[in-house]
This record gives C-alpha cells, sequence and structure tokens, in this order.
C-alpha cells in the first residue's frame, strides 16, 4: 500500500521502460513536490515550480487517488484559470499563507508573479522573498508600472482562463498608459477588456469597454475589431462619429447607416465616376490570387467592389484601399448561394476573412465549407 502522503503513477507501460512518478500530496510536508524512480532508485527530481509534465487534474494512481484530492477549492479555482500552468500555481500556493492571501485577493498579480518565478528558476526561499515585497515592487519585478493605482486595478480584473502566450499580451496592454486610463474608470473589468483594447489599439473612446464583458469570446473580439474598422473605413476616418458608441446595438446602427450612404450613389455614372476616381488614386485592380472554379469568382475592377457593396448592401464598396495594399481580395460566390468571399493575407499566407450574404447575413453551413476547402486546396 502507497503511503498517503504520496500519489504514484506507474508510467511503465506508457513509455516502455520500468519508472514511476511519485508525486507528494496536498497534506504533506512537502505538498506537490515529485521525483521519478526505477529500480535503480531516483531518476529525476522535480525543482520548485517545475510541474512533472502532466497536468495537476489527470493524474490519478491506480487506487483512484488524484494530486488534486484535498486540495483546497479555492486553490483548484486559481490553479484552472491557467491550466499549462495548473501544477506550478498550485505548488505556490502551498508555500505559505502570504501566497495563497495574493492569489486570493489579487489573482492575476499572483499568476504573473508564479511566472516570473518560473522563468527566474527561484527556490522557494527567494519566492517567499518575493512575497514579503510591497505589491508595487512586485508589479515592477513582472514588468509592470510600480504604481498602486495599477495595484487597486489588477484586483480588481476578473479572469478567465488564460492561455501561456497570453502573460505578455496582459503585460502589454497594463503598461500602455491610454488603456489603463479607459480600464480605470469601467466599473467592472474583465480579462476581455485587455484583450479586446490590445487586439483594437486605436481608435479608443469612453464607452468602447461596454462593447465586451466577461461573455464576450474570441468570435465576439475578432467581430467587433471589423465592425470598427468598417465604421471608421465609411466613415473616411471621423472617429467623433464613435464616440456616441457604447453598446453593440448602437455599433451595429451606426455601421449599417453609413453602409447606406456609403452605398447610395445613385446613378451609375456616378459609381463609374468614384471607380475611376479610385483607379488614380490606386491604379489597376489587383490580379486574384487564386484561380476561379465553378459557383466562386474574382471581382476585375474598382467599379465591381463598389457594385458589388450596392448589390449586397454590405461596406465591402469600401475596402479600395486593403485591397490596394494588398491586405485583401474579394471573390464572389454565385452558387450555390449569393456570397461575398473576404480573402485575407496574413502570415504569408491567404485565409478566410469574411463570408457575407445580403446585408451581412450569415452563410450556410455547406457554403462556407466548400470556401474553406477552395481555399485550403
Amino acid at each position: 500500500m502507497h503511503p498517503k502522503s504520496q500519489v504514484v503513477f506507474d508510467l511503465s507501460a506508457i513509455l516502455n521502460y520500468p519508472i514511476q512518478l511519485v508525486v507528494h500530496s496536498w497534506h504533506s510536508a512537502r505538498p506537490l513536490r515529485w521525483f521519478s524512480r526505477n529500480d535503480d532508485g531516483i531518476v529525476a527530481e522535480g525543482r520548485f515550480l517545475e510541474a512533472p509534465g502532466l497536468p495537476l487534474f489527470t493524474l490519478e494512481d491506480d487506487r483512484g487517488a488524484r494530486v488534486s484530492d484535498g486540495i483546497p477549492e479555492g486553490i483548484l479555482v486559481i490553479a484552472r484559470l491557467m491550466p499549462a500552468m495548473d501544477f506550478e500555481l498550485a505548488q505556490a500556493c502551498a508555500v505559505s499563507e502570504a501566497a495563497w492571501e495574493l492569489a486570493e485577493n489579487s489573482p492575476l498579480l499572483f499568476i504573473l508573479l508564479v511566472d516570473y518565478a518560473r522563468r527566474q528558476a527561484l527556490c522557494v526561499e527567494e519566492f517567499e522573498q518575493l512575497l514579503a515585497l510591497k505589491r508595487t515592487v512586485i508589479l515592477d519585478k513582472v514588468g509592470l508600472p510600480a504604481s498602486k493605482s495599477l495595484v487597486r486595478l489588477i484586483n480588481r480584473i476578473e479572469l478567465s482562463p488564460l492561455l501561456p502566450w497570453e502573460l505578455e499580451d496582459v503585460v502589454k496592454s497594463l503598461s500602455q498608459p491610454e488603456f489603463l486610463s479607459l480600464l480605470r474608470h469601467h466599473p467592472s473589468v474583465h480579462l476581455n477588456h485587455l484583450r479586446f483594447l490590445l487586439r483594437q489599439r486605436q481608435p479608443l473612446w469612453p464607452g468602447m469597454l461596454y462593447l465586451v464583458d466577461k461573455h464576450s469570446s474570441a468570435l465576439d473580439i475578432t467581430w467587433l475589431c471589423r465592425m470598427i474598422r468598417d465604421t471608421l473605413n465609411m466613415a473616411a476616418g471621423n472617429r467623433q462619429m464613435l464616440e456616441r458608441v457604447s453598446s453593440r446595438q448602437a455599433l451595429q446602427e451606426l455601421h449599417d447607416l453609413l453602409v447606406g450612404r456609403f452605398n447610395s450613389m445613385g446613378s451609375d455614372a456616378k459609381r463609374a465616376a468614384h471607380a475611376e476616381a479610385l483607379v488614380q488614386e490606386h491604379g489597376n485592380f489587383p490580379a486574384p490570387p487564386f484561380p476561379i472554379i465553378d459557383g466562386i469568382e474574382p471581382l476585375a475592377s474598382w467599379l465591381e467592389l463598389l457594385e458589388e457593396g450596392s448589390s449586397m448592401r454590405h461596406c465591402v464598396g469600401s475596402y479600395d484601399t486593403f485591397v490596394a495594399l494588398g491586405e485583401v481580395f474579394i471573390y464572389r460566390m454565385m452558387q450555390p448561394e449569393r456570397l461575398t468571399i473576404s480573402l485575407e493575407y496574413r502570415n504569408n499566407r491567404w485565409i478566410v476573412g469574411e463570408v457575407r450574404g445580403s446585408r451581412n447575413a450569415n452563410p450556410s453551413p455547406g457554403a462556407l465549407d466548400i470556401i474553406r476547402r477552395w481555399v485550403e486546396r
């Protein structure tokens, strides 16, 4: 029988050689310390804030004992905020009451501190010395301005699960004075607000933070950024039009109003004159990046771009600058349904950007599958 202070995992069948992973339980003298052993003795022993290579919540031995058994639920909540560091976060909480107090009162600052200690390969004693510092000094250690107001702001930020690379993004966003001036005055700050600001960057206005909340998905934030880009583009860069926007409905209404104005050029002669002006501004319409297939064809001129927006009643006619810069190319699907396809050039390859029907209607799953397979091919 294994001692209750240890959870033992036999990895022999997985790794094809005899080896066991031994993890000290939460109630042991050395919580979550671990080592691996074989018949000859200890093979490797984990340092402080070094995970054994398996996620905390998957570690269960042949008796049904789990490493997470006995860990207080509040600490498990912190660990779940960053699955890639769940073991390290739980282990750091076990260091002292000061560690758990920081994790409970300021989970984002705690996660940043544990990440810093992990990257610096600090020992337990060095980590305890960090915990004894003022929180403004801790901010400086993790790469943020040593400000009392920032300490208060970080304490207020509600979190959702973080991906590893997002910690660097958090530091970037909380280092921007223009972001902080908005965040400090918002009544309920969530991690999604940082994601949105870093993705949007400009323009910024007081009501924009009301466009996202804790329920906003990555797709929601992408949609918002595109709507803001398109609205500002149709407004000829007039940022004052966005100053009154503080809800998604208001943003949609402003966007639709500008779409109607942009596409209502009147006669074909006026549209042709606008197209000629685009030729003078940008030169000839770019060549399509992908060949024609049955049902999908590229736009071939600035006039066709304007006509596509007018006939489909959306804002693609205002994409001339993006098309001219080679960042976007527009196709139209004629069958199985009428759609406008925006391809975007990112990381040296073309990907599907937006696919919209009349009045920005969503495409059917079948049509979207045809488009994706075409682009991938």
